[in-house]
């Protein structure tokens, strides 16, 4: 008998961690918030419970719910069951399918995600807190529960449904990859996975679509860094360029199986990639997509383009050098890479052959792209031949005259330290032909000063000495 009474002892005091009542309309609790977002300042919210769907309880702060009239009570209240009835049947399936559930029945036992819709601070949208998902015994702060905050002043947004769609993917992040691979996503990747889920929804397709406002973002600051995360509305506009451009290429797989890894970040796409069969690897498609920020145009190259409808039209505007449209001229322009970044440097203008001059600084890290258009549209790319001291050199004949630009395209490889390089453009007042020793007429041996300040019987001589080496060379018959 005693045995028995402390086995139903021990079985009482574990039956809560196995069971966990529902939650019920008009429940009232009090959920811990992130401070640094709230419009208050506070770290706690008050909140009811106002609606339940499938797989959703929709919480209201009290003081924002008791400040609205009826018919905007009745508002909300439609908008809240159009955006279960979305959830449950287009958002949740679609995002687990491509990238797995979140934890089912979770940290509370619930299988129910619990949204909070609280005020916050201008331009904030929504959050996700990975802490929410491990019990107050081990994190205090925790809410447990599997959680999703939202701007309350977002209730009538156009763009309510892609907020919550986006914070749902770090739902499920969290679970594939910190509760089952112990690893914690880097920023980047994980708001590139949930910035394409509303793509990957359809939600895009639209004239005034998520997306556009992103690509707005990214022409706004192009060589942003990939993976250095400041939270601003550039971060976010470079990683969905970059993503929408992967996934063109390469197909939504890579990002669901950079889930299935405990690496992050960039080896954990390397991993992907590498599992899919391709023979690219990140830095190989990093630099695809910065030539391809520059040209998007399909018809020259399918991997240097957007294949998106929303992204085909996007043209960067580069760092614009004017040269000199006559006379001999040096123009000299340094810039520091960040991380995973790219430049654009054109130079156009001249009217004259064109000496371009690259100095990486004996950093590794790096790759240098030229793309030469001319007069007809047409283009040339190709990669500058870096030495070991990272220096390199391109010459364009005929600059103004058959080829009307020349874009260098810097690319850091790097994850962890900006890199410094400079540029040279000479511009001459001649051709290059005429310019003597050092110019692209290589002799097969050194003379004495340029052919130009040659009298005929030196110019002869040259000659003369240019021939018999052709002979012994075999390159000339007579």
């Amino acid at each position: 008998m005693r045995k028995r009474i402390y086995f139903l002892i021990f079985f009482f005091c574990l039956f809560p961690l196995f069971w966990a009542e529902a939650d019920t309309l008009s429940q009232k609790t009090d959920f811990i918030v992130e401070s640094s977002y709230s419009i208050s300042g506070e770290n706690k919210v008050s909140a009811t419970l106002k609606k339940v769907s499938n797989r959703l309880y929709f919480y209201f702060e009290d003081k924002w719910w008791s400040n609205l009239n009826q018919q905007e009570v009745d508002k909300i209240e439609q908008i809240l069951i159009d955006l279960g009835n979305e959830f449950d049947s287009v958002i949740y399936p679609k995002a687990t399918s491509l990238y797995g559930s979140e934890w089912i029945p979770g940290v509370d036992k619930d299988s129910k995600i619990t949204l909070l819709f609280y005020p916050m601070k201008e331009n904030m949208r929504g959050y996700f807190r990975n802490i929410d998902g491990y019990e107050k015994i081990v994190a205090p702060m925790s809410n447990q529960r599997e959680m999703i905050y939202l701007n309350a002043e977002n209730i009538h947004s156009a763009f309510l449904k892609e907020f919550l769609a986006h914070e749902f993917v770090h739902l499920i992040i969290f679970n594939q990859k910190e509760r089952q691979h112990g690893a914690t996503e880097d920023i980047w990747l994980n708001e590139a996975r949930a910035e394409y889920m509303i793509t990957y929804l359809g939600y895009n397709q639209k004239e005034n679509s998520y997306l556009k406002s992103r690509i707005r973002d990214f022409l706004d600051r192009s060589s942003d860094s990939l993976t250095q995360w400041d939270s601003e509305a550039y971060d976010y506009g470079i990683i969905n360029m970059f993503v929408h451009y992967l996934v063109d290429q390469y197909g939504a797989e890579v990002l669901s199986e950079s889930l299935r890894t405990s690496k992050t970040g960039v080896e954990s796409i390397n991993y992907a990639l590498s599992q899919l069969g391709k023979s690219k690897t990140f830095a190989d498609i990093f630099s695809d997509w910065a030539i391809a920020s520059y040209l998007n145009d399909c018809s020259f190259s399918q991997k240097y383009c957007y294949k998106d409808g929303n992204l085909d039209k996007v043209q960067l505007v580069p760092f614009n050098n004017f040269l000199p449209l006559s006379g001999e001229s040096s123009l000299s322009v340094g810039q520091s890479l960040s991380a995973w970044s790219a430049h654009w440097q054109k130079f156009s203008g001249a009217r004259s052959d064109v000496k371009i001059d690259f100095d990486g600084r004996n950093q590794n890290n790096l790759r240098v792209f030229y793309i030469i258009k001319d007069f007809a549209g047409n283009y040339e790319v190709k990669e500058m031949a870096l030495g070991a001291d990272k220096k390199g050199t391109v010459t364009v004949l005929g600059m103004g005259k058959d080829k009307s630009s020349i874009v260098l395209v810097p690319v850091s490889l790097s994850s962890s330290s900006s890199l410094f390089y400079s540029i040279t453009a000479t511009t001459f007042a001649q051709p290059i032909e005429n310019q003597g020793p050092g110019s692209e007429i290589q002799l097969p041996f050194e003379i004495s000063k340029p052919l130009s300040q040659m009298n005929r019987e030196e110019l002869l001589g040259v000659l003369l000495r240019l021939i018999i080496y052709l002979l012994l060379q075999g390159k000339l018959v007579l």
